[in-house]
C-alpha cells in the first residue's frame, strides 16, 4: 500500500494570504471611511442651504412669533410692556428675517416693523427705510450650528474673496442676510454685508444701512458666494471636492439659493472658486 501524502499550506504563503487580505481591507475601510465623509460634508452643505431657504417660507408664510407683552413704537422695536397689547391686535408688522453665519454659528430672527409714517417713496426699499422702524423679535431668535464640524469659508479667487487678500487676516468668516418683504407690494427683497450684529443689540438704522439697491458692491444685492470648508483649522472631515452656497443677484426666493462646485460656477461663466 503507498504512502499517502498531505499538502497544506506553508508559513509563508500564510503570512502572504493575510498580508494580501490586510491590504484589501485597509483599502476597503478608507474607501468607505472617504465616501462617508464626502457624503456628511455634502449633508451639512445641503442642510445650510436649506436653512437659509427656509427664511424666504417663512417671510412668504407669515407666522406671529411676537412677544406677548411686547408693543411696537416709532422709537423702539420691541418695548416690553407689562400693558402691551396681544399679538394680532398691535401695530408690530412681521416684516422679514435676520440671519447671521459666524463661522459654524447660525443665528436667526423675525424682523418686526412700526409704520411710522406714510410718505410717498420712489420704491419698496425707499419705503421701508423712510417710513419705517426696524427691529428684533426677541422670542423669535434660534441659534444653530453647522453640521459635522463644517464652517463657512472665503472664496480663494474670483467675487467674494476677503478684501484685499486671498488668505484673509483674520481667517475668521462671516455674513449677515438680511430678507425683507415689503408690506406695500409684497415683494421680498435679499440683502447682504460682511458686518454681522448681535440680535440682541441691533438697531433700525443697523438694518436699514443694509438695504442698498446696489447690485456690485457690499452691503447691497450682489451676488454672493458662501463658500463651506469642511475641515476648519485643518480638523474635521477631508473631501476631494468643496462646495458653496450661492445667493444670486437681486435674490427674491428661495430658488435663488443654490449649492455649487467649482465646475457648476465655471459652466455659467463664472471664475469664483473655493478650492
Amino acid at each position: 500500500m503507498g504512502t499517502q501524502l498531505k499538502h497544506g499550506f506553508t508559513i509563508i504563503e500564510t503570512m502572504l494570504v493575510l498580508a494580501v487580505t490586510g491590504v484589501l481591507v485597509a483599502t476597503l475601510l478608507v474607501g468607505v471611511g472617504s465616501s462617508v465623509s464626502a457624503q456628511r460634508y455634502k449633508d451639512s452643505v445641503s442642510t445650510f442651504a436649506s436653512t437659509l431657504q427656509a427664511q424666504y417660507s417663512q417671510v412668504d408664510n407669515v407666522t406671529n412669533v411676537r412677544d406677548t407683552n411686547a408693543t411696537c413704537t416709532a422709537t423702539a422695536i420691541p418695548t416690553d410692556d407689562a400693558s402691551g397689547v396681544a399679538p394680532g391686535q398691535s401695530d408690530c408688522v412681521l416684516m422679514g428675517r435676520y440671519m447671521s453665519v459666524v463661522n459654524d454659528t447660525i443665528t436667526t430672527a423675525s424682523i418686526l416693523g412700526y409704520q411710522k409714517s406714510t410718505a410717498t417713496s420712489a420704491n419698496d426699499i425707499a419705503d421701508i427705510t423712510a417710513n419705517y422702524q426696524l427691529g428684533i423679535s426677541n422670542s423669535s431668535v434660534t441659534t444653530t450650528t453647522l453640521e459635522w464640524g463644517a464652517a463657512i469659508a472665503w472664496p480663494k479667487s474670483g467675487d467674494d474673496t476677503a478684501p484685499n487678500a486671498v488668505t484673509p487676516t483674520p481667517p475668521d468668516r462671516a455674513i449677515s442676510i438680511l430678507i425683507i418683504r415689503s408690506p406695500v407690494s409684497g415683494t421680498s427683497y435679499t440683502f447682504t454685508s460682511n458686518t454681522v450684529y448681535d440680535v440682541a443689540s441691533i438697531s433700525s438704522a443697523q438694518l436699514k444701512a443694509m438695504m442698498v439697491t446696489s447690485t456690485s458692491s457690499v452691503p447691497g444685492q450682489m451676488q454672493r458666494f458662501i463658500c463651506i470648508d469642511p475641515s476648519p483649522g485643518s480638523t474635521g472631515l477631508s473631501v476631494p471636492e468643496k462646495l458653496s452656497v450661492t445667493i444670486g443677484q437681486a435674490a427674491s426666493e428661495a430658488s435663488a439659493i443654490e449649492m455649487r462646485s467649482d465646475a457648476t460656477t465655471e459652466s455659467v461663466g463664472g471664475t469664483t472658486k473655493c478650492q
